[in-house]
């Protein structure tokens, strides 16, 4: 585990933004995806300049100053409610059997559908069954420790303890990739930083925990994956549209270009007719 920094800690706000103490490390961490949509590991995009000290991280989705808070919360009515359980485990948990003791465990209501354990080829269970191939265990491994959320975790020996990746204390402001482009995900806070909720009741501590970013996440203050079909959607709106728009753009220019064609297809008539005449005057007078 990474030493702790006891001055780190970040507390909700009731119906406000996340307040973040003790100069904690903000960074970008972005998905890095296959051709055929599907993340594959995070890439570092570095270090997100913030104030020093103490800085506000918006909770309510609304900040034109992401992922930082801008006081929009005040103005929109936001409600963040915090219905997650956060002291002690909750949800169902699905085990997932592989040789020798291998086990990987999916704590269901934690998943915030970041998409690393289901690849076109294979998932996680199928490689967990088939551990025994090398391979095959190094990439379960891999998508379990991929798992931002720690919906996904896993023990080398039956009754064994939980593994967990050695996570810097930080907090990382995602983004995830789809077929229509990057959006924003929730916000990664990794290396067992405390968090106390609004109440003052503190989570149980843990390595790997998402929180919502976009407001309407049903287990706030964690992360569900709801951010991914509302921008997924607007993005696919976009498309539409720009799509729309260049067709109409492409009939409005055929319409131009008929009519140009007409009124020199016109001019060519009658310059033609002219010269008819011409040449039928000059024979005349000859």
């Amino acid at each position: 585990m990474t030493d702790q920094d006891p001055s780190f800690k970040i507390k909700i706000i009731k119906d406000g933004p996340y307040r973040v103490t003790g100069n904690v490390p903000l960074v970008k961490k972005s998905q890095y995806c296959s051709p055929y949509g599907e993340p594959l590991e995070w890439i570092d995009g570095g270090e997100v300049e913030h104030k020093e000290g103490t800085y506000l991280l918006c909770r309510c989705g609304k900040s034109q100053t992401m992922p930082f808070c801008d006081n929009s919360h005040i103005g929109s009515n936001f409600i963040g409610e915090e219905i997650a359980i956060t002291d002690r485990p909750f949800g169902r948990d699905l085990n997932y059997y592989g040789p020798d003791g291998f086990m990987v465990t999916k704590h269901a209501r934690l998943c915030m559908n970041s998409g690393f354990c289901v690849l076109k080829d294979t998932d996680f269970v199928e490689l967990t069954e088939n551990a025994s191939n090398l391979t095959n265990k190094a990439r379960a491994i891999k998508m379990v420790e991929d798992c931002p959320s720690g919906s996904l975790t896993y023990k080398l020996h039956k009754n064994g303890p939980d593994v967990e990746p050695d996570l810097p204390m930080q907090i990382a402001d995602t983004y995830e990739c789809t077929q229509y482009g990057e959006i924003r995900g929730p916000l990664w806070v990794m290396g067992y930083i405390p968090i106390e909720r609004a109440d003052g009741a503190p989570f149980t501590p843990r390595n790997r925990v998402t929180l919502c970013t976009c407001g309407f996440s049903h287990i706030k203050p964690l992360c569900d994956g709801t951010h991914r079909p509302l921008q997924e959607n607007q993005l696919r709106r976009n498309a539409r549209d720009m799509q729309n728009a260049q067709k109409s753009q492409e009939t409005q220019n055929s319409g131009t270009d008929s009519d140009e064609g007409k009124i020199q297809h016109l001019s060519d008539q009658i310059s033609s007719a002219l010269k008819r005449f011409k040449d039928s005057f000059y024979k005349d007078v000859s």
